[in-house]
């Protein structure tokens, strides 16, 4: 999987785990999101939009999950966004 091959450092053993979020899934998470800053008192629809599309890619995406088994720390899961066209691992929102 091009995760596994752009971080390079994940251990053997590493579950990997895939769902895509096809543009059906992104409506009802865009939803999701502005719901909940609706709910938390952002009012202005524009700033509510601009924060949903800071935190929701517009277009479809793979979202990965590595989780690792360490002795100390227990079980640890990284996430992270995957564009469907390119294979290319997508920044965080910021």
């Amino acid at each position: 999987m091009i995760v596994i091959e752009h971080f390079g450092d994940i251990q053997p053993g590493t579950k990997c785990s895939a769902v895509l979020f096809d543009r059906e899934r992104i409506r009802r998470e865009q939803e999701f999101h502005a719901q909940l800053y609706s709910e938390t008192g952002v009012n202005d629809p524009e700033i509510r939009r601009a924060m949903v599309a800071a935190n929701v890619p517009d277009d479809p995406y793979w979202l990965v999950s590595l989780k690792t088994a360490d002795g100390t720390t227990g079980e640890k899961t990284r996430l992270h966004r995957v564009d469907a066209r390119t294979g290319k691992v997508l920044p965080e929102p910021t």
